[in-house]
C-alpha cells in the first residue's frame, strides 16, 4: 500500500458528523478534502474543498469523486458496493469492499460472525409469516429488517410468540430475528488496521436510551480477561477481511461472557471520546490509515465519558454552557441546521483522572429526557 501525503485530496462519501470530523483530521495533517452529500448544508459543507452536492447513487457524482480524489472512504454503510466498485480504482478505497458488503446485511453479517467462531446471540432469517411462526427461537425475540436500520430504527420486540399477531409487518420481505439479549452491559472496540497491523483503543461501554447511544464510558469497567477477548475478537475480523481504517464493534456482556451484536466499518458514535483523552482520536487514526502510515499506537491521557446532543438537547445544553467554563467539560456541536427530536446534533465529552471525578462534572450536565 502506498503512502499517500499532504497535499493530497481524500474524497468522503457522506457529509455529515463522522465526515466533518473526519476532514477535520485530514485538513489539519495538510490533506484536501471532497465530499459527496445530496444535502448542500450538511455539517462537512463549509470544509470541503471540493463538494459536491448529489444522491449517493448518483453514478456521475460518484465518478467525479472518485477523479478528484487519490484514496476514497465514507461516513456509513448505506452505499451500493457494486457501484463504489464500478467508479473507483484499484486500492482507491483501502477499506475495501467485502467488510461493507457483509456490514449491509444482519444475516450475512451475523453468519460470517458465526463462521469466525465469535460467539453470537441465537438468531433466524425468515421472509414470510409462516416462516416467523415456526421460528425455533425462545421469546422474547427482537424483529430487524435485514438492511437500513440504525439507532434502533427498523426494530420490533415480541414480548410472546401470541403476540406475533399484533406486529405489522411487509411480506414477502427478508427479516432476521434474534433472541432477546438481557444484558449486563454492552462495550463496543474500536481498532484499526494499517498495513503492517492492528491497533486498538481499550473498550467503551455504552449505555442506549431508546435505541440510540446516550453515553460511551472510556475505558469500559469490565474484566482485563473480557477486554483482551473483544480486542482479539475484533483483530480477527480485521484479519479477515485485510481491512484498512477503523472498524467498530459492539458485544453484549452478559455473566460474564462476550456475544457479538454488530459492526461498523468507519469510525463509531462511542469512540468520541478519543478526541478529548487520546493523542490520536479514532479519525486521526482511520485517516493514518487509509493513507498508506505505519501503524501508531494511540496513547490516552485521561478517562472519558461522551455523551450524545440530540435535537430535544439543545436548549438545555446551551443554556449550561452560558453558565459553566470547565477545562474538563467538551462541548461538540455538528452544525446541523434543524435540531430534530432524537436527532444527533452533537456531543460533550468530560475528561478527567478518575472516573469518579468525571462523573461527579457531569452530574452538572445531566441531560434530562
Amino acid at each position: 500500500m502506498l503512502r499517500i501525503t499532504p497535499p493530497a485530496t481524500i474524497g468522503i462519501i457522506g457529509g455529515g458528523q463522522l465526515g466533518k470530523m473526519m476532514a477535520y483530521s485530514l485538513i489539519r495533517q495538510g490533506y484536501k478534502v471532497a465530499v459527496l452529500d445530496p444535502d448542500m448544508d450538511c455539517p462537512c459543507a463549509h470544509l470541503a474543498h471540493h463538494f459536491i452536492c448529489a444522491s449517493y447513487s448518483d453514478e456521475i457524482a460518484l465518478t467525479e469523486l472518485a477523479q478528484l480524489s487519490d484514496v476514497m472512504t465514507y461516513e456509513f454503510e448505506n452505499i451500493d458496493v457494486d457501484q463504489l466498485m464500478k467508479v473507483s480504482q484499484l486500492n482507491q478505497v483501502p477499506q475495501g469492499y467485502d467488510c461493507l458488503r457483509v456490514s449491509q446485511d444482519r444475516l450475512l453479517e451475523k453468519s460470517t460472525i458465526q463462521y469466525l467462531g465469535i460467539p453470537t446471540i441465537k438468531f433466524e432469517p425468515f421472509s414470510t409469516m409462516d416462516e416467523l411462526n415456526n421460528l425455533s427461537l425462545n421469546y422474547p425475540i427482537i424483529i430487524k429488517t435485514r438492511r437500513f436500520g440504525y439507532d434502533g430504527k427498523g426494530q420490533i420486540s415480541v414480548k410472546r410468540k401470541e403476540d406475533l399477531i399484533f406486529i405489522d409487518l411487509d411480506f414477502p420481505h427478508d427479516y432476521i430475528a434474534e433472541e432477546l439479549c438481557l444484558f449486563d452491559t454492552e462495550i463496543s472496540v474500536i481498532a484499526c488496521g494499517y498495513k503492517d497491523g492492528i491497533v486498538a483503543y481499550e473498550p467503551f461501554e455504552n449505555k442506549h436510551i431508546n435505541g440510540i447511544l446516550h453515553t460511551s464510558l472510556y475505558p469500559a469497567q469490565v474484566s482485563k480477561d473480557l477486554k483482551e477477548i473483544a480486542i482479539e475478537y475484533t483483530k480477527k475480523i480485521i484479519e479477515t477481511f485485510n481491512y484498512k481504517g477503523i472498524l467498530a464493534v459492539e458485544f453484549f456482556v452478559k455473566d460474564n461472557q462476550l456475544y457479538f451484536n454488530e459492526l461498523a466499518p468507519r469510525p463509531h458514535n462511542s469512540g468520541h471520546g478519543t478526541i478529548d483523552s487520546c493523542d490520536i482520536s479514532q479519525f486521526d487514526s482511520h485517516i493514518y490509515a487509509i493513507t498508506g502510515c505505519s501503524k501508531v499506537e494511540p496513547k490516552t491521557f485521561q478517562v472519558s465519558l461522551m455523551q450524545n446532543i440530540l435535537g430535544q438537547d439543545f436548549n438545555q445544553v446551551m443554556s449550561k454552557l452560558k453558565m459553566n467554563s470547565n477545562q474538563s467539560v467538551h462541548v461538540h456541536l455538528y452544525g446541523k441546521k434543524e435540531n430534530r427530536d432524537n436527532r444527533k446534533i452533537g456531543h460533550i465529552t468530560f475528561t478527567g483522572d478518575t472516573i469518579e471525578q468525571i462523573y461527579e462534572i457531569a452530574q452538572e450536565w445531566r441531560i434530562k429526557r
